[in-house]
């Protein structure tokens, strides 16, 4: 018969320790870019980016008198400058777009637009607008939504 030596089982339980302390951290994206976006200072989306996202939908209907949509944007924690909102059509043609200046890091800052401002640029026919995120240090910038004006018709807001 063999001999466990205690030394051994001390490893083994060390490791099984060890194991459980780094499963029990949450599987966040570290250094990864993250957005929220608020209506009327209620969390509507709260969402990392990676390559493969599709843009959630975000209902803006004129009857709810809804004030106030408010981005914030995160690019891996770093210090960025020169921050830009677009809205763009279904052809990619901008539409309107506000300019952020100084600079923020994180969630820090705001970005905050009246909602009115964004129903008006409905279009006859549409009723679905892009929100895009971009800023100095990141030019290419990030569809963080899809803006539905008015009814929910999924039909209308794929065009």
């Amino acid at each position: 018969m063999k001999k466990i030596s205690s030394s051994s089982w001390i490893y083994s339980l060390m490791g099984v320790i060890l194991c459980s302390i780094l499963f029990s951290f949450s599987a966040t994206m570290p250094g990864a870019h993250s957005f929220q976006v608020y209506l009327d200072n209620k969390l509507v989306i709260d969402q990392y980016v990676n390559s493969k996202m599709a843009a959630p939908k975000l209902l803006l209907d004129p009857v709810e008198n809804h004030d106030q949509l408010i981005v914030k944007y995160n690019e891996c924690g770093r210090t960025v400058t020169g921050r830009t909102i677009t809205i763009k059509d279904g052809n990619d043609k901008v539409l309107k777009y506000w300019r952020f200046e100084g600079s923020s890091t994180g969630y820090e800052n705001p970005m905050a637009f009246r909602v009115k401002d964004i129903t008006a640029l409905k279009q006859k026919g549409r009723n679905s607008l892009k929100l895009y995120y971009s800023s100095k240090e990141f030019p290419e910038g990030q569809q963080i939504a899809n803006l539905v004006i008015g009814k929910d018709d999924a039909e209308t807001a794929l065009r």
